[in-house]
């Protein structure tokens, strides 16, 4: 089997990790928590393979790139997860939010377009040092 994933939570200059705040809003329900912890597997356990083999769960933003939606179907809240991939083998989480119509929100987009924005820059400084 192949190396795990490491899986990160976006940090706000602050020290706030919004996606990890998320995850303790009192109206989510444990089979939505259960299901969150499941999917965490699947990413660490499959990284990005699961556009593939798991297109239901995970998807490409297609008018972004480096953009992806982790799903959660089927659940009261109908939650979504942006993420992006750094290397080697990094999934930060990004952004989290209640889904509530048919369309995602281009706010919500917006939103972890400049969160992946930030990462990425700062991964690009880092890197040139």
């Amino acid at each position: 089997m192949s190396e795990e994933w490491e899986i990160i939570y976006y940090q706000e200059v602050d020290g706030t990790k919004p996606v990890e705040e998320f995850f303790n809003d009192p109206s989510l329900t444990q089979g939505e928590l259960k299901q969150f912890q499941l999917r965490l597997y699947y990413l660490k356990n499959k990284g990005l393979v699961l556009l593939v083999e798991r297109s239901d769960i995970l998807d490409k933003i297609k008018t972004e790139n480096n953009l992806y939606e982790l799903r959660l179907d089927n659940t009261p809240n109908n939650i979504r997860i942006f993420l992006c991939a750094l290397t080697p083998k990094r999934l930060i989480l990004l952004h989290a939010f209640k889904k509530k119509g048919r369309k995602t929100p281009p706010n919500q987009i917006k939103i972890a377009a400049q969160r992946r924005d930030l990462v990425v820059a700062k991964e690009d400084k880092t890197d040139e040092q």
